[in-house]
């Protein structure tokens, strides 16, 4: 559900904690957000804002996984049946105290998986995960709950952390490939395509071929032999054409996969699954152009006709940014008040070069606990380039302080934060900025050279 769907004194209420946040007066968040989400179990947004503040304040006060107790310090078993007023002793007795308590989060999932919420269940072993990053067992299990609610992006994301974690633990690498195959199959729904084509008869088996992960180049060039052949005896047979188009983009030659959907789609012009498959596809295509071209224009600068390259590159990417707005339009249209949507608009308008447009955006997205770090940073860049520095370090600023690991986004974020101290000549913060990646990781961009500089 979204805050349009809450009551008026669940909404002020929800409205008031999101103010709090901003200001992070986490105690204050967390006395806001507990009616809320006691009221409206499914309102996500506020579960999620609220365990947030629940770990900001545990860290404040060097309680609980941050002070040594590693989350597992409060033991707690509801004596409620009821699934939910269950979990709404959880959120009273445990989570203020100790938000990541591992065996509470494992109860809190699965009484959430009793009352049939996956999506809420999620919650207790992500916030595991965020407590204790290092349990790969919870985390395979995280996995494998995302797969089994068809859910492959976020599975595969879990499984790039495990195996970042633990680089040789083949379940994990065998997890995140089965699961970049199944978001595959989701983004060009081929599983409706492989089931219209089965239905004429011995299209089963080249299907089944078309779709092997082991199929060799030579095994690939043959079988488009074979529909190339046949191709030519019927060109309007639907089926034919689809299945080359599936062995092409196999192929790795999506430029002529495209011609090919869109010839399909000619001839079945009703087909949304293809018109949706052929836009992605299509900007498949423009983005590998974007980067050749890129390449092209690094590689040979002096080459005659290399202002017209330039002059290409740039229609290409303003045409991208262009229709990536206009959709990203279309979709806040549709769901205004989803802050997720006002994101990817904020983030289509700052890919456009157009920061003003952007910034509106941004800080409505903010508001979502999910997308608030990724908002700012992009709201300081857009303070930043458009010469309001004094707000670019406040976002900047505020963006760092959330993130409690120096991971690539928070060296991303303080490596900007010290160019507009730089730019404002405030030596001193510029560097302690650098500094901060310095100490985490000398090979990051010019970090050293710039830090090794100041000390000659």
């Amino acid at each position: 559900m979204n805050e349009a769907e809450l009551d008026p004194k669940m909404l002020n209420l929800w409205k008031r904690a999101l103010l709090a946040s901003e200001q992070l007066n986490w105690e204050y968040v967390i006395n806001l957000s507990l009616p809320v989400v006691k009221a409206y179990p499914t309102f996500l947004n506020a579960r999620l804002l609220l365990r947030r503040a629940e770990g900001e304040n545990v860290k404040q006060q060097k309680k609980g996984l941050f002070g040594g107790g590693g989350g597992m310090g409060i033991s707690f078993k509801s004596a409620n049946k009821d699934p939910l007023l269950a979990i709404n002793d959880l959120e009273e007795n445990v989570f203020q105290k100790d938000p990541f308590n591992v065996k509470a989060n494992q109860e809190f999932y699965e009484l959430a998986m009793k009352a049939n919420l996956p999506e809420l269940a999620a919650i207790g072993l992500e916030t595991i995960r965020a407590g204790h990053p290092t349990n790969t067992k919870v985390a395979h299990q995280l996995a494998e709950h995302y797969m089994a609610q068809d859910n492959p992006e976020k599975a595969g994301e879990v499984y790039r952390g495990i195996v970042k974690q633990d680089p040789k633990d083949m379940a994990a690498i065998k997890g995140e490939k089965d699961s970049a195959a199944r978001q595959s199959i989701k983004r060009g729904n081929w599983e409706m395509g492989f089931q219209d084509a089965k239905k004429d008869s011995g299209e089963a088996g080249r299907l089944e071929m078309l779709n092997r992960q082991g199929m060799t180049r030579e095994q690939m060039e043959d079988f488009l032999g074979q529909l190339s052949g046949e191709y030519e005896k019927d060109p309007t047979n639907l089926t034919t054409v689809k299945l080359l188009a599936e062995l092409l983009e196999k192929m790795e030659n999506f430029e002529h996969a495209l011609g090919f959907w869109n010839y399909a789609l000619t001839l079945n012009p009703a087909d949304v699954a293809m018109q949706r498959r052929i836009e992605l596809l299509n900007d498949k295509v423009q983005d590998l152009k974007i980067v050749a071209l890129e390449t092209e224009i690094e590689t040979y600068a002096d080459a005659p006709d290399i202002d017209q390259r330039r002059a290409e590159l740039a229609e290409i990417k303003q045409q991208r940014g262009q229709k990536a707005v206009q959709e990203a339009k279309q979709r806040v249209e549709r769901n205004p008040t989803d802050k997720a949507y006002r994101f990817d608009l904020g983030q289509a308008y700052f890919n456009a070069g157009m920061f003003g447009e952007a910034i509106p955006e941004l800080q409505q997205a903010r508001q979502n606990p999910n997308l608030r770090t990724k908002a700012l940073y992009m709201l300081g860049l857009c303070f930043a380039s458009k010469n309001m520095n004094d707000l670019a370090i406040g976002a900047l600023g505020d963006a760092s302080k959330e993130l409690a690991v120096m991971d690539n986004t928070k060296k991303d974020i303080l490596y900007s934060l010290a160019m507009v101290f730089e730019k404002l000549n405030r030596r001193d913060e510029y560097l302690e900025a650098l500094k901060e990646i310095y100490n985490n990781d000398y090979g990051f961009k010019d970090v050293a050279k710039r830090v090794e500089a100041s000390y000659g």
